[in-house]
């Protein structure tokens, strides 16, 4: 296989990928957003999430990094994560 279809294949399939989360993700469906935002509020993307004890600080920040790529994928702005924060409030 050609480098160039190598890159050409491993584009597409993050483009695929990239689909599949914003189709789950979707902010128009209020069950996404529940889950979403719960996921958000579990593992600590609203307040850091800091632990004095390294051990259980590295697993919150293993926790947060999975949320923020979920985030990063869907490419949501901050201000889309902050609604879903609002949101639950009212």
């Amino acid at each position: 296989m050609a480098i160039t279809d190598k890159i050409f294949k491993e584009r597409r399939q993050k483009k695929i990928k990239a689909m599949a989360y914003k189709t789950l993700f979707n902010l128009e469906d209020p069950t996404a957003r529940i889950v979403l935002n719960d996921m958000c509020e579990a593992h600590g993307v609203f307040d850091g999430g800091f632990d004095p004890d390294p051990y259980l600080n590295a697993e919150s920040s293993g926790e947060r990094n999975v949320v923020l790529r979920i985030l990063t994928i869907c490419k949501m702005s901050l201000n889309d994560i902050i609604g879903l924060s609002e949101e639950e409030d009212k």
